[in-house]
């Protein structure tokens, strides 16, 4: 059975680039504090599949998630899943006032070879790049020439290791616990989907922003050590009450193989209004 649980929600990214997840600037934009950043919700909302199905979801689970509200450093929060079917499950992160700040479909996919990304041969983005500001002409000359790949590298080390302040309230799939059995740190779902912030953000200057929405399907799990080629294509743009809003389509790869490992659909709002 599909297990609810609790926890309390941890800011992984308090000195992030984008500052949205600092006190200082998240409370120019009226929040009462940083955000934790929409990978961690994420990461919460698809830790029940991870504890049922194992290795499997790794490999080929998918889950559409859209962030509702904000939700706050060491705030308490429930995930309450409903078993839609046998490899399908609804997903809602409620916080201790009972409102519902996320919300997931969770499953995994019946044919494992559906939606693989192809490999572009897109330009390795240089050290040291900075990027142009990102604007609606920035967006629309990236829509039309891609964007830059960019390379990130999964370890224990890395920030996006734990998405709770202790990392033994994470399934031992995802843990780098060596005394602990079934323990094999494999990626999560936190650093996944920041890939696709991170490739999004190295390619148009922005600060601060909202991750809002994603859609995503892992093909294979991501071992220690692994180097993940991420590449981004531009699918849409526009303004909606003030805010500038982008949708992208980003892929995980395996640098050594070119093997798929991910692919990631996302809405960000890159311009909140003043």
């Amino acid at each position: 059975m599909i297990q609810n649980f609790s926890g309390l929600a941890f800011n992984q990214a308090p000195d992030s680039q984008n500052q949205i997840h600092s006190d200082e600037m998240a409370k120019r934009y009226g929040f009462k504090g940083g955000l934790v950043p929409g990978v961690t919700l994420s990461a919460y909302l698809t830790q029940p599949a991870v504890s049922h199905w194992g290795q499997a979801f790794l490999d080929r689970g998918w889950a559409e998630i859209k962030i509702l509200h904000p939700v706050y450093h060491g705030e308490p929060f429930d995930v309450m899943v409903r078993a839609l079917e046998e490899e399908q499950f609804e997903a809602e992160l409620v916080d201790a006032t009972g409102k519902v700040c996320a919300k997931a479909r969770v499953g995994l996919d019946q044919d494992e070879a559906a939606g693989k990304p192809k490999w572009l041969d897109q330009t390795l983005m240089p050290e040291g790049y900075v990027p142009p500001k990102a604007t609606p002409e920035t967006f629309a000359k990236l829509k039309q020439t891609g964007g830059l790949e960019a390379r990130y590298r999964w370890s224990r080390q890395h920030p996006m290791a734990a998405y709770f302040a202790d990392a033994a309230a994470m399934p031992a799939l995802l843990r780098f616990d060596a005394a602990e059995t079934g323990s094999s740190g494999w990626a999560n779902t936190s650093f996944v989907l920041s890939c696709g912030n991170w490739v999004f953000a190295a390619n148009a200057l922005m600060n601060p922003w909202v991750h809002l929405e994603t859609r995503h399907q892992n093909f294979s799990a991501i071992e220690e050590g692994a180097e993940v080629a991420v590449q981004m294509v531009v699918e849409d743009f526009f303004e909606k009450k003030g805010h500038q809003f982008a949708d992208v389509r980003v892929n995980l790869f395996s640098a050594a193989s070119r093997a798929p490992l991910a692919t990631i659909w996302q809405r960000a709002i890159y311009h909140l209004r003043s």
